[in-house]
């Protein structure tokens, strides 16, 4: 889909937008390249989370700071409203995105690479950017294989085992 200040596209990995309606969602997530340093769309009453999956990175220009999205850990939070001017560093930049409106959604974002986790939440989301073969990921009793560049989106518990080379993002939504 395109971005809102038609600089780009977003391809949306999950959203809990009703059929028929795409923008009524109260949490969205997806990723994006970033092609060229701009301003990122503004989304006054969404809290969002950025993080960089892939190229040397990415930097966040807002508040009259500058801030890198991580690569690993905790996505860099900040509100849709504010002004934020993204520059790649380099050139082939991924980034991940989770949107929630502030006014019934909390949540987060990070991203695991080559280790073991857990998520949960009313929602829990778990997107397989880069993995060497499907990974068994436990989601309640069960297990399920996510194969590599799938999303996994359950109302309940999921854990995964470590492994060498896999790129994982997890949101986890209230």
């Amino acid at each position: 889909m395109p971005w809102k200040n038609g600089r780009g596209t977003t391809l949306e990995l999950a959203s809990d937008a009703p059929a028929g309606d795409p923008s009524a969602w109260t949490w969205r997530l997806s990723i994006a390249d970033v092609p060229e340093p701009g301003p990122f769309s503004r989304f006054p009453g969404i809290d969002r989370w950025i993080a960089c999956l892939a190229g040397a990175g990415l930097r966040l220009h807002r508040n009259g700071r500058a801030d890198e999205a991580p690569r690993d850990g905790e996505a860099l939070a900040f509100a849709g409203e504010d002004e934020v001017v993204g520059e790649p560093m380099g050139r082939g930049v991924r980034d991940i995105n989770l949107m929630l409106r502030r006014d019934g959604r909390r949540g987060r974002l990070r991203v695991v690479r080559n280790a073991d986790g857990r998520a949960g939440g009313t929602v829990a989301i778990l997107h397989a950017f880069e993995a060497t073969d499907a990974l068994p990921v436990e989601a309640g009793t069960s297990t399920v294989l996510l194969e590599p560049g799938a999303t996994l989106v359950a109302s309940r518990s999921l854990a995964w085992p470590a492994r060498p080379g896999d790129t994982l993002a997890v949101a986890e939504i209230g």
